[in-house]
């Protein structure tokens, strides 16, 4: 064989690796590093790591998804609605689909698109830009997230997937706080069936259990006669983190029980928090029904690569050059796009209870599900109020490292 015979099939190989690198980008252990940071309360550095210039374009939705959470766990409401904001524009740019990369998501893999997220993520982004808003006592734009909420759930926005009764109930909360109380009663209406054991009064957000004897889906639920308070706080209570992108989970995986918290105050307990969403739940649910649309497509993606390899090697007469790049992109470009916002709690939960009208402060004790306390934590940051209600929200986090290495 001669020279230019033998180097001809390494040079089709070698031009197929080096377009797969480009288009899957150049992947930085920043959003690693980042969550780690933040899950040890080293929210500084983990906010400096998330610079633009260090995570590619194609993440970059994700990367104001994590940020945002991060500047919103250092107490820097405005920069984390910034944040969550421009990845809601994005994710509205994206609707539009790109036809590079989705042809190039055809001969490479998933990860070549960029990040728009499952729906339940998309919801959660409008989720926390409303906590922002909240701790920053803007009614008004809480209120324009809960619509942005209530739009991510319709039917033609999210399709099939799965909904929950938190992000109903925020945004029934937030349209409470500017007296729309219709709307707010419609949406705590139609967080009840998405709350599992527990039931939500459309009249004041107040969290029940469900009666023991309710095993009827369509069954009118009674409420129990309910005392009027002279005030009231609304803890908003987010547990544990999301799954990551090393979780898997078989066909028979349950979300097991959830933790919860106590709200105390000089000792007294208040009451305690109701867990009406789980982002396991919600991702095992979406992996569940994107299962078969995904073997489709890998399917279809490795005859095309097959058809790639079999055109190398009928046009350089080698099968070296077709095996080569068989290896390439079935061998090792064939990868499923793993990527998920991991920076979000596991479980939202709410507290709604009567407290002092002078309230400035108060602890959550979060508890394990046999009542063993794991964690307290003292709250006096947000800690905003409307009329007689209080608001807040806190998570099991570490209180913020202000030293430490990067």
């Amino acid at each position: 064989m001669s020279l230019r015979r033998a180097i001809k099939p390494l040079c089709a190989a070698g031009c197929i690796v080096l377009a797969a690198l480009a288009l899957c980008g150049c992947r930085t252990p920043a959003l690693g590093a980042a969550r780690h940071n933040f899950y040890t309360g080293q929210f500084q550095q983990a906010e400096e790591r998330l610079a633009d210039a260090k995570v590619p374009d194609i993440d970059r939705v994700l990367l104001l998804m994590e940020r945002g959470m991060v500047r919103q766990a250092s107490g820097k409401y405005e920069e984390s609605s910034r944040d969550f904001i421009a990845a809601s524009d994005l994710l509205e740019q994206l609707q539009t689909y790109s036809v590079s990369k989705g042809a190039a998501s055809l001969v490479v893999n998933d990860g070549v698109q960029s990040f728009r997220g499952t729906p339940f993520e998309r919801t959660f982004v409008h989720v926390f830009t409303a906590f922002n808003h909240l701790a920053l006592t803007d009614w008004d734009n809480a209120a324009v997230e809960a619509r942005r909420i209530i739009k991510s759930l319709d039917p033609s926005v999210k399709g099939d997937y799965p909904e929950d009764a938190f992000s109903r109930y925020m945004a029934g909360f937030c349209l409470s706080m500017i007296d729309d109380d219709s709307n707010a009663a419609l949406q705590y209406r139609l967080a009840t069936p998405l709350a599992g054991p527990y039931m939500v009064s459309p009249d004041t957000g107040r969290i029940y259990p469900k009666p023991a004897t309710n095993d009827t889906p369509n069954a009118e639920l009674t409420f129990p006669k309910e005392e009027r308070w002279s005030h009231e706080l609304v803890c908003f209570v987010l547990i544990g983190r999301a799954p990551g992108s090393s979780d898997v989970w078989n066909e028979r995986w349950t979300p097991g029980y959830p933790m919860y918290a106590e709200i105390q105050h000089n000792g007294r307990v208040l009451g305690r928090s109701y867990n009406l969403a789980d982002t396991f739940d919600l991702a095992f649910t979406t992996a569940q029904m994107e299962a078969a649309r995904k073997v489709a497509k890998t399917v279809g993606r490795v005859i095309i690569k097959e058809v790639v390899a079999g055109a190398v090697e009928n046009q350089t007469d080698s099968p070296l050059a077709g095996e080569l790049v068989r290896f390439i992109l079935i061998g090792l470009l064939e990868q499923p796009d793993l990527r998920r916002w991991e920076t979000l709690p596991r479980w939202l939960q709410v507290a709604r209870v009567p407290c002092p009208p002078d309230l400035q402060s108060f602890d959550v004790v979060f508890k394990n599900a046999a009542g063993a306390t794991v964690r307290t934590v003292h709250v006096e940051q947000p800690l905003v109020r409307r009329r007689n209600t209080f608001v807040s929200f806190t998570r099991d986090l570490p209180p913020a490292v202000l030293t430490g290495g990067k």
